[in-house]
């Protein structure tokens, strides 16, 4: 991931995780792209966002 956050966020991709620095005060994702993994999963529950960055980290 390249740290970079866009200007305005993706329209129609949430985000609840407050701790993410691509997370916006509207719970929107502000990253550039995102990227979810697990290509086994079977339930919501299995994927994750590989995007996630914790505020003051990356």
């Amino acid at each position: 991931m390249s740290g970079k956050k866009i200007q305005e966020p993706n329209p129609g991709v949430g985000c609840d995780v407050t701790s993410c620095k691509y997370n916006t005060v509207d719970c929107h994702c502000s990253a550039n792209h995102i990227s979810v993994q697990n290509e086994n999963a079977v339930t919501k529950g299995e994927t994750y966002c590989s995007t996630f960055c914790p505020r003051g980290t990356c």
